[in-house]
């Protein structure tokens, strides 16, 4: 246990420095990561500490929820996130595309993903329990998005699919799903209190369609139902790395069939 507890840590400690070193943090972001780092293993310690330690225990979950979502916004300075795609035409009727490498997002995922949520690498069994699931939110997803309007079928694929594909599942659903399913919809399902598994799945997709609010009414009703999907997939298969992976496999689905990333 110790060996891996070294091993996540030196993980962390390598991508800070070198980090740095490339210039993607400053001091100043460096120092905002380390006190978030510091903030999630003061958490993690009391997750089976006695009574007493338990409204510290929610209130830091609490705070660390907030602060990912600021740093998710990219609001916090010491943070150099690079122009990979500058308003480029996907698809010929759709809005231009623009993709940043987020080193802050990527970062906070990172952490919480090392230090607070269960790693559990069994996919064949975790799969088993929730394909259906997985099938039904790839299917209602893209016909609410052609029922709203925001796409139309548009077969298409370009070299650079690839560097989008690597941005999207290392960065934008790992970040993504370790935060809102991971760390916040597990905490909740974790409160002394009746339904926990059905609130947490419900407020953590209320939160996950808010972060989405620079789309419209619309776009956060989608991103809700998204959400809730995606947390009935961990609910029910308890594996991270699936979640990460069907939320990828409906992005990729959307943009090599559908208009990408929506129509004007």
């Amino acid at each position: 246990m110790e060996r891996k507890e070294a091993v996540k840590t030196s993980i962390l400690v390598s991508i800070v420095i070198t980090s740095l070193l490339t210039q993607l943090i400053s001091i100043t972001g460096a120092l905002i990561i380390s006190a978030f780092y510091a903030l999630v293993y003061l958490y993690r310690s009391l997750e089976n500490n006695k009574k007493y330690a338990r409204y510290l225990y929610h209130s830091l979950a609490f705070v660390i929820f907030i602060i990912s979502i600021v740093l998710f916004q990219h609001i916090l300075p010491g943070f150099n996130n690079v122009l990979i795609f500058d308003k480029i035409q996907v698809s010929k009727d759709a809005v231009p595309f623009t993709m940043y490498f987020n080193i802050d997002k990527t970062l906070t995922g990172l952490i919480l993903l090392l230090l607070v949520v269960p790693m559990n690498t069994h996919l064949k069994s975790a799969l088993k329990k929730s394909w259906h699931l997985i099938l039904a939110a790839i299917l209602l997803l893209m016909g609410l998005s052609l029922l709203f309007n925001f796409v139309k079928f548009d077969f298409k694929f370009y070299s650079y699919f690839f560097i989008w594909a690597l941005n999207n599942l290392l960065i934008v659903t790992m970040a993504e799903e370790v935060l809102f399913r991971g760390f916040f919809q597990r905490h909740l399902s974790l409160l002394p209190i009746k339904h926990r598994e059905v609130i947490a799945v419900f407020i953590a997709a209320l939160a996950f369609g808010a972060l989405h609010w620079q789309g419209g009414i619309e776009y956060v009703l989608y991103a809700v139902i998204a959400g809730a999907m995606y947390g009935l997939i961990y609910q029910k298969s308890k594996n991270i790395f699936l979640n990460i992976l069907s939320h990828f496999l409906l992005n990729l689905i959307h943009i090599i069939f559908f208009t990408y990333p929506f129509l004007k």
